[in-house]
C-alpha cells in the first residue's frame, strides 16, 4: 500500500511540475483589503490546495486521537475486569452489519 501511495504521489508531483512549467505566468490576486497582488499561477494552486486540505487533515488527526483514547480506555476496562475475575458481558448496542434477529413472539393472553 505504501508503494502504491508513493507511485501515486510521484505521478501527481510530476503532473504538477509539468503544469507549473507550462503555466508559469503571473495572475492578479485580489486580497480581502482590496489590494491586488501579482502572483505566479503555480503558487496560487499550491496555496489553494493547502487551504482545502488542511481542515480535512486536522479533522482526521482529531478523530484518530479520539479513537485512540477510546480504544485505550476499553483496553484498560477489559484488563481491570479480567484481573479481578469479573465476567465481561458485551453491552447492548447496534447489531453488526448483516446480522438478523428473530423477533420474540408472545402468545396472546388467555391461550
Amino acid at each position: 500500500m505504501k508503494a502504491l501511495r508513493l507511485i501515486l504521489f510521484g505521478v501527481v508531483l510530476a503532473l504538477f511540475v509539468l503544469f507549473s512549467f507550462s503555466n508559469w505566468v503571473r495572475v492578479p490576486v485580489v486580497l480581502p483589503d482590496g489590494t491586488t497582488v501579482s502572483v505566479f499561477l503555480p503558487i496560487v494552486v499550491i496555496v489553494a490546495f493547502v487551504l482545502g486540505w488542511l481542515p480535512t487533515l486536522l479533522l482526521h488527526v482529531a478523530s484518530r486521537a479520539s479513537w485512540r483514547r477510546r480504544a485505550a480506555r476499553t483496553d484498560r476496562l477489559l484488563e481491570d475486569a479480567l484481573s479481578t475475575g469479573t465476567r465481561v458481558v458485551p453491552a447492548a448496542g447496534p447489531l453488526p452489519v448483516g446480522a438478523h434477529v428473530q423477533p420474540t413472539v408472545f402468545p396472546p393472553p388467555g391461550i
